[in-house]
């Protein structure tokens, strides 16, 4: 089984859990809204990267009137779920590696929340989701001032947080990134960058993780071009 493949069915074992949370204005993380709020115009497009189901097109919708949006996910079950939910939405199944289902178009903000401490290849989708960028990018990082650990013998999440007890077995890395380099591959990611900031909070790692580290920097970065 391939990363990719292995990746999208780890997905799969917490499919459930996306039926009541990350869905509305009031469970988005305050170092999300902190940028999110000010972000919010009339008329905007928006990606959303690792999309799980949709639930950032509800939060549009409880913020906006006017708004196109895009969600692509790894999980073919999690798709299926959002094209269910978000019938007025537009939605891809892609591979990590593959978007060639929107190739060639930029959209005003791009999204990518809650993936990127949870597979390996995070670098590579920054860099993709910047293509991607034709105003903002926002994405978010757990940092510490320690060195980057993204092996997964030693820090790994456990995928029974959405109650499927067989996704205790499956595992997917859990990257703490070093807080220096953070800053220095959010910027040699995006190109011609005009702005950029970060917002967080120090927070205990999720129960589903099993590392050394107990607290994290939980960093939301906002580049803007």
């Amino acid at each position: 089984m391939s990363g990719d493949e292995h990746n999208a069915r780890a997905w799969g074992h917490v499919v459930d859990f996306f039926d009541h949370e990350r869905a509305t204005s009031a469970q988005v993380y305050a170092s999300e809204w902190f940028f999110l709020k000010d972000l919010l115009k009339e008329g905007i497009s928006v990606l959303d990267v690792g999309c799980a189901q949709g639930g950032f097109a509800g939060v549009m919708a409880e913020n906006l009137k006017d708004f196109r949006y895009t969600g692509i996910d790894i999980s073919a079950e999690m798709i299926a779920k959002a094209k269910a939910r978000h019938p007025m939405a537009e939605f891809h199944h892609v591979g990590e590696s593959d978007w060639s289902a929107i190739a060639g178009r930029r959209f005003d903000l791009v999204l990518v929340l809650g993936i990127l401490h949870l597979h390996e290849s995070w670098r590579d989708t920054i860099a993709r989701a910047w293509a991607h960028t034709a105003g903002t990018l926002l994405l978010d990082l757990r940092e510490h001032e320690g060195p980057t650990i993204e092996d997964k013998a030693i820090s790994s999440f456990r995928m029974d947080f959405g109650g499927d007890e067989a996704g205790a077995a499956v595992r997917l890395p859990y990257v703490i990134v070093n807080a220096a380099e953070a800053l220095a591959v959010v910027r040699g990611s995006c190109d011609q960058v005009s702005r950029l900031s970060h917002y967080g909070y120090l927070h205990p790692v999720s129960g589903a993780a099993e590392t050394p580290v107990d607290k994290v920097m939980a960093n939301v970065w906002c580049a803007q071009r």
